[in-house]
């Protein structure tokens, strides 16, 4: 019998490409996986607005009583709105977009500005600049593109297996405006603009009688001053504002 030659060693070269290709099937998978490896949160008391620049160059406002958590991926950006209101201000990335979760709505962009707002009973997106793709996180194969000065609104009662709801038209007037501190009613029933109101102060405002659905309000108002507008109420409604010492306000009809 010949005897069996020894095995030769792996020549270096053969290692290193090995290790290369290892390397590459590594980075493959975690640009797949899209892992996060940075997380921040953000959030603001009631009455506090607080503008948050952003590691990638974009801006996030958050208005009062609002909390935000954002988190960086190797080829996406992700942000979920815990809790309020907030305005996105975003760095064009063409291969790393952002995506807005407010709930069960979802909110994809390269870069544009827009404001995502969880409501009671809903949620609402407006579109300042450029365009917006938003869905149901069910039904992402039907998403709405919404250009600039339009707005969509999910209510929370909404089923995935109906149509989306139809996009309308933004106040021109009112967009942007609580960025700057500003309320903006137009022909807003009472209750409605007291419960915005309310948002921006710690004391309760409780409206008496069952008059607040058919009296409106119209007018540009100070959040950060919420006793004074309160105060106005008497000049351009026919309401009485009634206070009480621990901060509580009555507003009821005169």
């Amino acid at each position: 019998m010949f005897p069996i030659p020894p095995a030769r060693p792996r020549s270096k070269r053969a290692a290193r490409n090995a290790g290369t290709a290892a390397a590459v099937l590594l980075a493959a998978a975690l640009w797949w996986a899209d892992p996060a490896y940075r997380n921040e949160h953000f959030a603001t008391a009631i009455g506090e607005l607080r503008e948050i620049p952003l590691a990638d160059g974009s801006r996030l406002v958050l208005d009062t009583a609002s909390a935000a958590q954002v988190s960086w991926h190797l080829r996406s950006r992700r942000i979920e709105l815990q809790q309020g209101r907030a305005h996105f201000d975003v760095e064009p990335s063409t291969f790393r977009p952002m995506t807005v979760a407010a709930g069960e709505i979802r909110v994809r962009v390269v870069g544009t500005r827009f404001d995502v707002w969880r409501q009671p009973t809903g949620t609402q997106v407006v579109v300042q600049q450029g365009t917006v793709a938003v869905w149901h996180a069910a039904r992402e194969q039907d998403s709405t593109l919404l250009p600039a000065g339009q707005q969509i609104r999910f209510d929370d009662a909404f089923q995935a297996e109906h149509s989306p709801p139809s996009s309308t038209r933004a106040n021109a007037e009112s967009l942007g405006a609580w960025q700057t501190g500003l309320l903006v009613f137009q022909n807003t029933p009472l209750n409605e603009a007291l419960a915005e109101i309310q948002r921006y102060r710690q004391a309760p405002i409780r409206l008496q009688g069952n008059f607040g659905s058919d009296t409106n309000v119209s007018g540009v108002f100070d959040s950060r001053s919420t006793d004074q507008l309160l105060d106005r109420l008497p000049d351009i409604l026919p309401v009485q504002v009634v206070r009480h010492p621990g901060g509580e306000v009555d507003v009821q009809r005169r």
